[in-house]
């Protein structure tokens, strides 16, 4: 019947499981939860060391870190049931009928996106608001919103694929460190004329990173993502038609002096307690714009 997949990193998920664990034996079907450590800290493996008593769990340690395509496409391989929900592991589930939901469709759609959404409430950390303005603005959106971009809006944290399809769609192991594996996944799956459908069955994210951290990540993640255009093919992101439309008018190199001009001000705002979700807009555009150069002069291939 089902299978939940949670890749874990450093995070406590005792409370996760145990909330799928009570869901599925609420609805009597047959299911596991199978929970592989992908490298995390001693602390946190203690943490989680209880889950190999549960019935039904597959609590797992692994010797080294795979990262996060590989970590995924292992625990699909391990899975002995044909639906597979994938679940981040610093997800929480609020709703009663968070697996019930997923029951419902399985049969009628092959990929089912649940959504995520964040704390109505902004963190008492000041330093993770940064995190928490973008996933609210930029992440959180209805079902309805994401069924007219589907694939576009497609995140791994949260959704059921039937197991047949991902054995022919894994995720792309060559991505390196962080960001757009689940869009790359998404192109894929696209690529093979497969539907995704969304459904409002969010996770709330709990995982905010502190600001700075979650600009190295935004940084990286765009790497990846021109990574991505000049190796193989651009992914169509909102980031991409952006960028382009500055080079398709010759606006590009006015932004960036622009940006220049005003850089230092723009920064502050954005590791601030206050920050505008505009500015971090204009800071991925000019990060995009400069590493894109650097890949058209052959700095970077």
């Amino acid at each position: 019947m089902l299978s939940i997949l949670i890749p874990i990193y450093n995070c406590n998920v005792v409370k996760l499981v145990d909330t799928l664990h009570k869901q599925c034996r609420k609805e009597k079907i047959t299911f596991e939860i199978l929970c592989f450590d992908d490298g995390s800290d001693l602390e946190t493996r203690k943490e989680n060391a209880p889950l190999a008593a549960y019935f039904g769990v597959n609590y797992t340690e692994l010797s080294r870190n795979l990262g996060r395509a590989r970590i995924r496409n292992w625990l699909a391989k391990s899975a002995s049931y044909d639906n597979l929900l994938f679940l981040d592991c610093d997800s929480k589930v609020s709703g009663r009928k968070f697996v019930r939901n997923y029951i419902d469709v399985i049969g009628k759609h092959k990929i089912v996106s649940g959504g995520r959404n964040y704390s109505k409430s902004p963190p008492r950390a000041k330093s993770k608001k940064l995190h928490w303005l973008y996933g609210t603005h930029r992440e959180s959106k209805s079902a309805a919103f994401r069924n007219k971009h589907p694939y576009l809006f497609f995140h791994s944290n949260n959704f059921l694929v039937e197991q047949k399809i991902f054995k022919s769609v894994f995720f792309n192991e060559e991505i390196e460190g962080y960001g757009y594996e689940d869009l790359l996944w998404a192109e894929r799956v696209k690529g093979q004329n497969l539907e995704i459908h969304h459904i409002d069955n969010p996770v709330q994210h709990l995982g905010l990173e502190k600001n700075t951290v979650f600009l190295a990540k935004t940084r990286e993640s765009i790497d990846n993502l021109l990574r991505l255009k000049y190796r193989s093919s651009p992914l169509g992101t909102r980031l991409e038609k952006a960028a382009q439309l500055l080079l398709d008018n010759g606006f590009h190199e006015d932004f960036m002096k622009i940006y220049k001009y005003r850089e230092d001000a723009i920064e502050k705002n954005i590791l601030s307690a206050n920050p505008r979700i505009k500015n971090l807009d204009y800071y991925k555009l000019n990060y995009y714009l400069s590493q894109r150069a650097k890949w058209v002069q052959g700095d970077l291939n």
